[in-house]
């Protein structure tokens, strides 16, 4: 259970790190449309301080918003993996994808149209904040499985 809690939290650290530097990023690629000078320390930096504040800072820090979902949707997978019969990464990766999907398509309406995230403004940032929780879905159901693994030995 404890090694099982550690994947679920590293899987949840790749979705942050998905969603930190994407709203970094697009923020970045904006203030260099308008002449602004960007360099590699600016980059580096503001990308750690988007992944700290991000996770921890502020009055309701987007982590918290991530773990649940991603908590609900993996939960469900594993709901599924007794149903129906599917390799575990491939469900683990679309639960993690519905997670933020959910997260940056569907909550925004319950809010007005407002988006939570500033990197899911764009149709494109929308796509990567997906993708990215499809890859941490992915590293939950390829970790996991030898969790199991190793447990009943």
């Amino acid at each position: 259970m404890l090694r099982t809690t550690v994947v679920f939290l590293m899987a949840t650290l790749i979705a942050m790190f998905f969603v930190a530097a994407q709203t970094s990023l697009s923020n970045l690629w904006w203030l260099s449309s308008v002449d602004m000078p960007i360099t590699g320390s600016i980059i580096i930096s503001m990308l750690l301080r988007d992944l700290i504040g991000m996770s921890v800072a502020g009055a309701f820090p987007i982590i918290a918003v991530v773990v649940a979902g991603l908590a609900i949707a993996f939960f469900v997978a594993h709901i599924l993996l007794k149903i129906i019969s599917i390799e575990r990464k491939i469900i683990y990766a679309l639960a993690g994808g519905a997670a933020l999907f959910a997260i940056v398509v569907l909550m925004p309406l319950a809010f007005y149209n407002l988006d939570l995230i500033a990197g899911a403004r764009t149709l494109l940032g929308k796509g990567i904040l997906i993708t990215g929780g499809m890859i941490a879905g992915y590293y939950f159901g390829a970790k996991s499985k030898k969790v199991v693994a190793n447990e009943k030995s």
